[in-house]
């Protein structure tokens, strides 16, 4: 017996699912770069109504930024973070991409969040002795993925290891005797870490519309061609990518019987891309968020 998938979107707009219960909620943040700032909408609403629910919470890449000014409670951070910071040149730079520098600055993204856009983490760790938030990453070598608990460690070499994307950053982020690449190869959309963990009743951030799959049957033929090479190496977590989105959105699709998923997404494709996007479509795909955070409001009260 499949779950329910309930699709929070403004051109679906689905019957009231009655659960019976909605306590333990988990709340899972899909990744995409730049495309993080329609989560960042979505997340504000939430935060200024005061809703904050969940008990646990994991993000992948992207995600987990959002959820970390999410759990520090501080409205517009990410949306800042994301037009402010990852817009400039000091954070990514196309020139750079082969060089030994890399095409995009992680350390200075977070040094950001330390400094002129400091994240409020006594706010944060108040708030986490009572929830759990995770950040997803991928280990380098053994495709597994991992779960970093922001309260526990170096919260910045969580965060710099869930968002480290292969061949953008030049180098993976080495820390706990273990290289890591971005949480999205292993785990695009963690949903089934937080059903593994006992969640039944899941709310799913999305930065892509429903149904959206990545078929390259290309770069298998690539591969082939380029067997020996640093080239075939990066196919090989694209398509380590591309088989997981699949897993991930099968599961969200459907769910386990015992299972509700709240699919909060796009209702088309977002204007925004995952680097080099303008200022105008990250704020119209921010604002489309907030409208879906309002939407799904007014739905989470006629459960309650």
């Amino acid at each position: 017996m499949s779950g329910v998938n309930v699709s929070i979107c403004r051109s679906s707009i689905e019957p009231f699912h009655k659960v019976n219960d909605l306590s333990s909620l988990a709340l899972i943040t899909e990744g995409g770069g730049q495309r993080g700032v329609f989560t960042a909408g979505v997340l504000d609403v939430f935060m200024e109504n005061n809703f904050n629910p969940f008990s646990l919470l994991i993000g992948a890449s992207a995600g987990s930024l959002n959820l970390a000014s999410y759990i520090c409670n501080q409205r517009q951070h990410a949306y800042r973070v994301i037009t402010e910071v990852t817009t400039k040149k000091h954070f990514f730079n196309y020139y750079n991409i082969f060089s030994n520098k890399g095409a995009m600055n992680l350390d200075w993204l977070i040094e950001e969040t330390k400094t002129n856009l400091k994240l409020d983490w006594d706010t944060g760790k108040k708030n986490m002795k009572y929830k759990k938030v995770l950040a997803c990453a991928s280990c380098l070598y053994e495709d597994k993925a991992e779960f970093f608990d922001l309260s526990l460690g170096s919260w910045e070499d969580s965060l710099k290891a869930s968002c480290s994307i292969p061949l953008l950053n030049r180098h993976p982020v080495y820390f706990n005797q273990k290289y890591w690449v971005d949480g999205g190869l292993s785990a695009p959309i963690p949903v089934e870490e937080a059903y593994n963990r006992g969640f039944k009743n899941l709310v799913v951030i999305r930065t892509n519309p429903k149904g959206t799959y990545s078929s390259h049957q290309w770069l298998k033929v690539a591969k082939k061609c380029l067997s020996k090479t640093k080239i075939a190496t990066l196919i090989d977590m694209l398509l380590i990518h591309e088989r997981n989105y699949e897993r991930n959105e099968k599961f969200i699709n459907d769910p386990p019987g015992d299972a509700v998923i709240y699919e909060i997404h796009p209702s088309k494709k977002l204007n925004a891309s995952l680097v080099g996007s303008d200022l105008l479509s990250l704020h119209s795909d921010y604002e489309h968020g907030r409208k879906l955070g309002k939407y799904f409001l007014q739905y989470y009260n006629h459960l309650k």
